[in-house]
């Protein structure tokens, strides 16, 4: 049976291809009773759009946005208002991916603070309409498994990370999970066998445990003779990790927590000498470390992928069917973890570190 057209489905609808085209991009413009009718038509009947179609007149209406230059809001919440600036949601992390890739596709980027004085879920939802931003972006919280309330149903919406919990968003992320595998086969590629995982309890709860869990699966499969219990603390300081160590025997350590390799080497353990260390979390600023760069510019363009394409469509309001996109991050060396080596020398307080 050939494919049913925009033509025939208006003549059965009973309506124009207009209104069969703007129904079948979710248009505001037309009546939501009239929208469901034709997409369950559509729906019905086979329909299917032609791919050639539709990325002509994607491409039709970006250049119509650029004209236009239309906004997306990128809401952070951090206090003070300075916090923002020291993480991965910074000028030079998230916002500039999602600012580049937003300009490619013809939007900008604002970036508003949501603890402006005075500032209530109301007020910003209202502001956001009148300035007439469709699209909004919203940073990670400080505090993990959080809630953010605006007024949803007048805004396509995306977040970056696992701290925002409620409502249930599409989100873009660093696969945690993946990186902390990845640190760990790279470390064993450079010979270190016994591997351990140190950091604050609230670090693992933000990465909703994807951490933890990759390190207790890695650990199942790891002889018994070189499995490490990892430390996950309330407080992390020497005396914390120089008990854990003479307990546990590391060869390597992976954190998140770029204070760590300072407290190794305070509890009286060389780095990378007696014990290596990988970041899950590089920065650019942290040249002095080994580990994962989570990629953060590309998770950032890729949340602005997820609303302006949602914008595109006419989506607005909490998705029915959230979706996590989650994307790899890469390992780079660094001085705290040595070039591949069978034979590390013995601390002299009688750590063995091979």
């Amino acid at each position: 049976m050939p494919d049913i057209t925009i033509r025939q489905l208006a003549a059965l609808a009973g309506v124009s291809r207009t209104t069969v085209s703007l129904a079948l991009r979710n248009h505001p413009r037309l009546p939501e009773s009239t929208r469901k009718r034709v997409q369950k038509l559509a729906a019905k009947h086979g329909y299917r759009q032609d791919p050639v179609v539709a990325s002509l007149m994607t491409k039709l209406r970006t250049a119509r946005v650029r004209r236009t230059s239309e906004r997306i809001a990128y809401l952070t919440s951090w206090q003070p208002y300075e916090g923002w600036e020291n993480t991965h949601i910074n000028e030079g992390y998230y916002l500039a991916g999602m600012r580049s890739r937003a300009h490619q596709l013809g939007y900008e980027v604002d970036h508003l603070w949501s603890h402006e004085p005075g500032m209530t879920p109301k007020r910003l939802s209202r502001i956001l309409y009148t300035r007439a931003i469709k699209g909004v972006i919203l940073a990670p919280l400080f505090q993990a498994q959080g809630a953010v309330e605006l007024d949803w149903n007048h805004f396509a919406s995306a977040t970056t990370g696992f701290s925002i919990v409620k409502p249930a968003l599409h989100r873009t992320a660093h696969a945690h999970y993946n990186g902390m595998l990845l640190a760990l086969r790279s470390l064993e590629k450079r010979g270190y066998r016994r591997l351990g995982y140190a950091t604050f309890e609230d670090q693992d709860d933000r990465v909703n445990h994807n951490w933890l869990g990759a390190f207790l699966a890695h650990q199942h499969t790891t002889p018994p003779e070189n499995r490490v219990a990892p430390l996950l603390a309330r407080e992390l300081d020497s005396d914390v990790i120089k008990e854990w160590i003479h307990r546990e025997r590391p060869d390597a350590v992976i954190s998140n927590w770029p204070t760590v390799p300072a407290l190794i080497r305070e509890a009286g353990f060389d780095v990378p000498g007696e014990i290596a260390f990988a970041s899950l979390d590089l920065f650019p600023k942290h040249h002095a470390f080994a580990g994962i760069d989570q990629i953060p510019t590309a998770v950032g363009a890729a949340a602005a992928d997820l609303v302006v394409k949602q914008i595109q469509n006419n989506e607005t309001g909490l998705p029915e069917h959230p979706v996590t996109m989650l994307l790899n991050g890469v390992w780079r060396d660094g001085p705290t973890v040595l070039a591949k080596t069978t034979t590390r020398r013995r601390s002299r307080r009688g750590h063995r570190v091979s």
